[in-house]
């Protein structure tokens, strides 16, 4: 209600005299008068008009003004002020007026400022009504919104709900999305009409992002609102339009300075979208943006875990077939072969193959704890019996490096686990506890823990130690210390160890000093169940 859109104000009086005097008053102050004679004329009015503000008489034919006002109570949902204007000056007949829900009461005869104050005061009370229904609606339209956009993940689905909202919301006749490939540079089209036609031309695409509106609105990043196509150059008319367009509304979906798509909403006449609408499809726009981009974000990570899967599948079958082949060659070769610098040659060939093959068993083996399941074949054994493995297969490596090599590990309490797994923990901080270390030598113990029911394994190194800032991440996979003079690994073997560890429900952790060593502990819970064979591991 303003000097472009004045309020429209219903006078309802049996007498013509007093329609006329209150018309020229109101007229005079820029309003827009509608008027009707009695009572049954005035709810025809309400209804076909919907005046802003009425001035109704008490005492008229066919139905009087309480009646009136019972009707338009009753069978609107929007809030119209009413004001009586009567020549009762009873208190009961304003009692009975104020209960049937009148706003306000004129005297009769009229006063020019007082009827001019009120009707200001009673236009007033309902543009404060309209902004609080308006914030209403809005708020509920948002809270839809989010619940229809927040039930998929599925980029198809999400812009097809999102047409469905935004169509609706202001009354558009056709709809389109342009969607852009998240890794990819091209974009592909999502469009409908009220009847639910899609189609999807990628010439007309290119051509519309580079010349047309939903182009300019990607570059401008503003929201861009044309009335009326016909007169309006930065709309661009196509040959092969699903309908006729003469309003056009573009709305740049952008995350962060990423490019996710572009809305454009369509109407078949010219005006009828509002610029007092722009804050509401802005408010949607914003939730719209937030769950593309989770969908977006969620079909790259299937894309990845595919990937993924596919690279896993070529490690256990493509990597470990040739490997074998030339296991089995060097084995026949190491037969045959006579003088010592061949054996040499072929013993060096052999551990090469046998690191890889540990590599591989490596990556395999953090995928399927990534996976957030790995397979634990839990049996009763003591402490102890893992000392055989350790010697088996590092005491070598330590006297070579002439290191000292201590184990002392109990034969009581007994622990139910995956041996097999907890044996290659051990290895693993071992040998990387050796790798670090120039003199002085790795010691291995274990006990049960003080305060819980878990044995506590301890691996302490006298090397060269780890700074502060890296000790915190080398159990991370792929993370490699910075360390000098020693021969870098493929930063998986410890994370594989925290792995296993926390998948029996035990932690693990390190001290370091740099000069002095690092000790690395582990617990593992004492009571395990010889059933539970497989374990989930909490990724959170």
């Amino acid at each position: 209600m303003n000097a472009q859109n004045p309020a429209r104000i219903l006078i309802v009086d049996d007498h013509e005299d007093n329609v006329d005097l209150l018309s020229m008053i109101l007229r005079s102050q820029g309003y827009t008068i509608l008027t009707a004679s009695d009572g049954l004329q005035a709810v025809d009015v309400v209804k076909q008009e919907q005046p802003d503000l009425v001035l109704l008489d008490v005492m008229m034919p066919r139905m009087s003004g309480y009646e009136v006002i019972e009707h338009v109570r009753k069978n609107h949902d929007i809030y119209i002020p009413i004001m009586l204007i009567t020549a009762k000056q009873d208190l009961t007949d304003k009692i009975r007026g104020l209960d049937v829900g009148a706003d306000d009461f004129l005297p009769k005869p009229v006063q020019s400022a007082e009827l001019i104050a009120k009707v200001r005061a009673l236009l007033r009370l309902k543009q404060v009504q309209d902004e609080l229904i308006n914030e209403r609606d809005k708020n509920e339209m948002l809270c839809y919104v989010g619940q229809q956009l927040n039930s998929t993940l599925d980029v198809d689905q999400l812009v097809r709900e999102t047409l469905n909202v935004m169509v609706n919301l202001i009354g558009a006749t056709q709809g389109s999305v342009l969607i852009k490939h998240p890794r990819r540079l091209s974009w592909r089209k999502i469009a409908t009409l009220i009847d639910g036609e899609e189609i999807d031309d990628p010439e007309e695409t290119s051509l519309v992002l580079a010349q047309g509106l939903a182009g300019m609105a990607l570059r401008t990043r503003e929201t861009i609102l044309v009335s009326d196509t016909l007169n309006d150059t930065r709309w661009l008319p196509l040959d092969g339009q699903l309908g006729p367009v003469r309003t056009a509304l573009a709305i740049p979906l952008v995350h962060n300075h990423i490019e996710l798509g572009v809305l454009t909403l369509m109407h078949s006449e010219p005006g009828r979208f509002r610029e007092d609408q722009l804050p509401m499809v802005s408010s949607v726009a914003a939730q719209v943006v937030s769950a593309l981009y989770n969908a977006s974000l969620y079909t790259q990570l299937k894309q990845a875990e595919a990937s993924r899967e596919y690279v896993v599948h070529m490690l256990t079958h493509d990597l470990r077939a040739p490997l074998a082949g030339i296991m089995g060659c060097l084995h026949v070769l190491g037969v045959s072969a006579q003088d010592p610098d061949s054996m040499e040659f072929i013993d060096l060939a052999r551990k090469a193959c046998e690191a890889q093959e540990e590599l591989i068993n490596d990556i395999l083996d953090v995928y399927k704890a990534e996976t957030g399941l790995l397979e634990l074949t839990k049996v009763p054994f003591q402490p102890s019996d893992l000392k055989g493995s350790v010697l088996d297969q590092l005491s070598g490596a330590a006297a070579e490096r002439k290191l000292r090599l201590s184990i002392d590990l109990p034969e009581r309490p007994e622990i139910v686990a995956d041996m097999r797994k907890l044996s290659r923990v051990l290895v693993n901080v071992v040998n990387n506890a050796i790798k670090f270390t120039r003199k002085g030598g790795v010691y291995i113990t274990a006990k049960q823990h003080d305060t819980e029911p878990s044995i506590l394994f301890t691996v302490r190194d006298t090397g060269v130690g780890i700074a502060p800032d890296d000790v915190a991440h080398i159990f991370d996979r792929f993370y490699q210390a910075r360390q000098e003079g020693a021969r870098r690994g493929s930063g998986l073997g410890l994370n594989f160890c925290r792995e296993v560890v926390r998948a029996h429900g035990g932690q693990i952790w390190a001290e370091s000093q740099l000069g002095v060593g690092t000790t690395i502990y582990f617990t593992i819970p004492l009571e395990g169940t010889l059933d539970d064979q497989v374990a989930f591991v909490d990724r959170r």
